[in-house]
């Protein structure tokens, strides 16, 4: 007969730790999942260099020196990829020698994601959602709300670890979705004693629209959490200069010594006799009417001004929102934040030249102030549009830089290319061609296909027969060939062909065949996000 639960047989519920639990955290065995570092590391391929000073100098025939323009001790890295694959492939070269990592993860659980793609030649659009092409790189984030969300971020925060140095920093943007979690998801990984700060970035006064009239007070700022990995870091304080009218600095508390100094006082504290008697050979010390010690800090006087340096806290209420970004700042990207926000961040916790990297890169924010900065970076990206807008960006950065004659570093543009589909496919689609194939034709608004009159033709739209590619490859002429032949024997004058990539030059192959069959085609890459 089982022995009831009590003081001499505990329940096992009674011994167990605090602990964030969530389901894929342990294995079937009660055993901790690791990262599969190994499993998930892959070349990184080089698609490009940029350095748009120096190849407009080159077009143009002026002469450029690089010495002179720009620093060559590092070339950045802009990277397009799922960011666990990224980060696992770049550890063998930077384990423990990125100095700062800044992050700003979905933290929106649950959220259907649904955004307008444009379709072919971008006339017509389609709104994705989860359910089409999207479902294939988050159905591991969103696929179980919070536990997939949790397991998706505890994997990348493990592999921010290795990439962090002793003495970096990493800061992580949330909201009140998901803050508490993440905050303990941190505690587990990096140790509670890790933690600095838990920065509140409050932007906006009062509610206006929907916030106005919710029964709730408004939902007004974001959280930073910033944890460090060793026992020693970088930490600059900043200052925020407040200046005042002398008529106003009297009014706050401020007065003027026999030299005619602005200062403020506090309390001695538990400064000591002989702490005391140094401050007063330096003029620090005021005595109050009644004999108080108090302790003097002064202010600077400048063009009839008195001006504050004050210290920044842990509320930033001085940064304006994305809403009210400069109009030279503006990259038209949904989760785009602030550069002075990252530029604090910069500036207090990393030095000239160290090494910073940002692996949910979104606009490039990060990257377009560690180049201001002085600062190398990494950054990566899974959306097309996200690597796109961060290119340009960073483009446009060097162009500025350079007209300013203020150096700047040429940067690499890398994929994982077909070695990610190819993951992708084992790891996620599990070689299920024929749901991709269901699924890029519901995307692309085209019936499937009964009965097809060959294997290579899967779907038609309107008088078109549509042909969809393998999820792992790049269209080639040969299977152009072999398209356009059998389209033209089921009777079709018309072909679309959708693909991941395409063989370099293949619309010259196209004109060919299309002058040699009388069949019109028309190549449409399957978007990536």
């Amino acid at each position: 007969m089982p022995q009831p639960y009590g003081p001499g047989n505990p329940h096992p519920l009674s011994t167990l730790r605090t602990e964030l639990v969530w389901e894929g955290k342990y294995d079937e065995y009660g055993n901790r999942r690791t990262v599969d570092v190994a499993g998930s590391a892959m070349p990184l391929q080089r698609i490009e260099t940029i350095d748009e000073p120096q190849s407009r100098a080159l077009v143009q025939g002026r002469l450029f020196e690089p010495a002179q323009a720009h620093r060559d001790d590092f070339r950045n890295m802009l990277i397009w990829g799922d960011n666990k694959l990224v980060m696992a492939s770049l550890l063998q070269q930077f384990k423990g020698k990125i100095d700062l990592i800044y992050i700003d993860p979905p933290f929106d659980v649950g959220a259907d994601f649904t955004m307008d793609v444009p379709i072919g030649d971008a006339r017509e659009t389609v709104a994705k959602d989860q359910s089409t092409l999207e479902m294939v790189a988050y159905r591991d984030m969103w696929g179980k709300g919070t536990d997939s969300y949790l397991h998706m971020l505890h994997e990348r925060l493990s592999l921010i670890r290795e990439l962090l140095s002793e003495t970096g920093s990493l800061f992580v943007h949330c909201d009140w979705r998901v803050g508490y979690l993440i905050r303990s998801l941190l505690d587990d990984i990096f140790g509670m004693t890790a933690f600095r700060n838990q920065l509140a970035w409050i932007y906006g006064g009062s509610g206006r629209g929907a916030k106005a009239i919710a029964s709730q007070f408004p939902r007004n700022h974001d959280q930073l959490l910033w944890y460090t990995k060793g026992s020693s870091w970088v930490y600059k304080p900043q200052f925020l200069q407040r200046t005042m009218t002398p008529a106003d600095a009297i009014a706050n508390g401020v007065r003027q010594d026999e030299e005619g100094r602005w200062f403020k006082t506090a309390p001695r504290g538990d400064y000591s006799d002989q702490s005391v008697a140094e401050l007063e050979k330096q003029g620090r010390i005021h005595r109050t009417r009644t004999g108080g010690i108090r302790i003097k800090y002064f202010l600077r006087s400048e063009n009839g001004r008195v001006i504050e340096d004050v210290m920044v806290g842990d509320a930033w209420s001085d940064i304006a929102d994305a809403m009210h970004l400069p109009v030279d700042e503006r990259m038209d990207y949904a989760t785009q934040k602030p550069e002075a926000l990252v530029e604090r961040i910069m500036e207090a916790s990393s030095n000239e030249g160290d090494l910073v990297a940002d692996f949910f890169c979104g606009s490039g924010t990060t990257g377009a102030v560690a180049e201001r900065l002085g600062r190398r970076w990494i950054m990566c990206d899974l959306g097309r549009f996200a690597i796109h807008t961060s290119r340009k960006r960073l483009i446009d950065l060097q162009r500025k830089l350079h007209a300013e004659g203020k150096p700047y570093r040429s940067f690499d543009v890398y994929n994982l290319g077909r070695y990610e589909r190819q993951w992708w496919q084992k790891e996620r689609l599990k070689g299920a061609d024929a749901e991709h194939r269901r699924v890029v034709l519901e995307f692309f608004r085209a019936q499937p296909l009964q009965g097809s009159p060959s294997p290579l033709l899967h779907g038609r739209k309107g008088h078109a027969l549509v042909h969809v590619d393998a999820i792992d490859g790049i269209f080639t002429r040969d299977e152009l060939t072999a398209v356009v032949k059998a389209a033209r024997e089921a009777g079709a004058w018309e072909v679309i062909c959708l693909a991941w990539e395409f063989e370099m030059d293949l619309r010259l192959k196209c004109n060919e065949l299309e002058h040699e069959v009388g069949l019109k085609i028309k190549l449409i890459p399957i978007p990536r996000e």
